[in-house]
């Protein structure tokens, strides 16, 4: 008679399953024990498999893969009873003896698809801030926005998370802001954490604790936000608004006033407010708030330098011995 593979394989499988654990792995270390057969005993047992029926043939070879049974207990919660007072077992497959061991940590692929890679980018950030790791890790973070945003393509509506992070260190005076996109809040953080990172840059801070300059060096505008700051003596503290104080906090600044004239959107505020701490300029990306849409200027350069100012004016700068 032949059988069909998945015959086969039904039948593979009813047997290592049928097979009790005790006489499978008593059998391998009985005949290992024992001395060499003599023929008499080779020819009795081949006389005796001869007689014996396809069933006990097959109940007496060794299961596919080891299991071990573990029986149920009695107090097991649910309201599962059996009628002949006999609870099921769990079989737990290749077990005790293991047919094949676990993959070694050494030998599991490093990078992997959709893996974590927050030390590669931590490294990257300390290349390019001058900061170490342990450094970055204890910079402050303040999630300052955080929405849901969608747009329509012609799979229908892709919806995605936007974050906005200020990252800063108020002994050192350092801060930056920071914007990042992603289909899940979590990763959208991350990215903003490693664009905030990038963009984060000194202060000049007077005694440490307040503003440098006044008048219209402490006033700034992005698009419909206007802000006011000004440098107050020590013990003042920061009578600012919420949007302007978390900025302000994050660099270590003390004492200080502000006011908001027009729009007080929260980005634009903190725009304006890290544009003007940061000597006039916002990091390349963010724009610079005063001109219309479709300009290179509305897609940002970051603070230029004397070189590129004479190239642009075509003649050279002359020092007037002021020093900003």
């Amino acid at each position: 008679m032949r059988l069909s593979r998945g015959a086969l394989r039904q039948l593979a499988g009813t047997r290592a399953l049928s097979t009790a654990p005790s006489a499978q792995h008593a059998a391998p270390v009985a005949s290992s024990s024992s001395s060499t057969p003599s023929t008499s005993s080779s020819s009795s047992s081949s006389a005796s498999s001869s007689s014996a029926t396809p069933a006990e043939v097959e109940s007496s070879r060794p299961p596919i893969l080891p299991f071990f049974p573990i029986p149920r207990p009695p107090n097991f919660p649910g309201k599962f009873r059996p009628n002949n007072g006999e609870y099921p077992t769990v079989n737990f497959v290749n077990f005790p003896y293991p047919l094949w061991k676990p993959t070694a940590a050494k030998d599991l692929p490093k990078d992997t698809v959709g893996g974590d890679h927050r030390e590669k980018n931590q490294k990257i950030l300390a290349a390019m801030t001058g900061l170490e790791v342990k450094e970055l890790n204890d910079l402050r973070r303040m999630l300052i926005k955080q929405q849901r945003v969608s747009h329509m393509t012609k799979k229908g509506r892709m919806r995605g998370m936007v974050a906005w992070m200020l990252v800063g260190d108020p002994n050192k005076g350092l801060v930056g802001l920071g914007r990042g996109a992603a289909k899940s809040g979590p990763a959208a953080v991350d990215k903003a954490f490693y664009q905030a990172c990038k963009n984060m840059d000194y202060v000049d801070r007077y005694e440490n604790r307040t503003l440098w300059g006044s008048g219209k060096e402490l006033r700034g505008k992005f698009e419909s936000s206007v802000v006011h700051l000004r440098a107050r003596p020590p013990g003042f503290g920061l009578f600012v608004p919420h949007s302007v104080h978390k900025v302000l906090s994050m660099c270590g600044i003390k004492d200080a006033s502000a006011m908001i004239v027009g729009s007080t959107h929260l980005v634009n505020v903190t725009k304006c407010v890290i544009q003007m701490l940061h000597g006039g300029a916002n990091p390349p990306g963010f724009g610079s708030g005063f001109s219309t849409a479709g300009k290179v200027e509305n897609k940002g350069h970051g603070m230029r330098t004397k070189t590129e100012i004479e190239r642009a004016r075509g003649r050279y700068g002359v020092n007037i011995g002021r020093q900003v």
